[in-house]
């Protein structure tokens, strides 16, 4: 798996949680027996989720994650993903390519945060240009 960059969207709040504690981890689904793990997106299609998921968010921060930094196994495989608004993700499904950090990781894999908001139109714009 060849991956430049990740981006993992938080809120300031739960941000402020993962830099005090010195790690991101998986959140905590109740219930849930599969292994848990982030969702991180890469550039190619991290506007669209942010646009189709994050539609209850008027702002965020962009994690920037360097995968060579990663110290837990990455997974990546296409997922429903449904729209965090419950009014707006009955029956409402897309599938997108995720790529599943499978544990904690450290603050240290963390190379920048961008905050975002949303513009006039209601939507989110991420920009990604890499330099080969």
């Amino acid at each position: 798996m060849d991956l430049d960059l990740l981006f993992i969207p938080l809120n300031s709040v739960q941000w402020k949680e993962c830099s005090s504690r010195g790690f991101i981890e998986p959140s905590q689904k109740e219930g849930s027996k599969s292994i848990r793990s982030i969702e991180a997106y890469t550039p190619s299609v991290v506007e669209e989720i942010l646009n189709f998921k994050f539609v209850d968010q008027n702002e965020l921060l962009l994690i920037l994650i360097d995968p060579i930094r990663i110290q837990v196994p990455i997974k990546s495989e296409l997922n429903n993903i449904k729209p965090n608004n419950e009014e707006d993700s009955f029956g409402n499904s897309k599938r997108y390519p995720v790529v599943h950090l499978q544990g904690k990781i450290s603050i240290d894999a963390v190379i920048d945060r961008i905050p975002i908001q949303k513009n006039k139109d209601g939507l989110f714009h991420v920009h990604v240009e890499t330099i080969d």
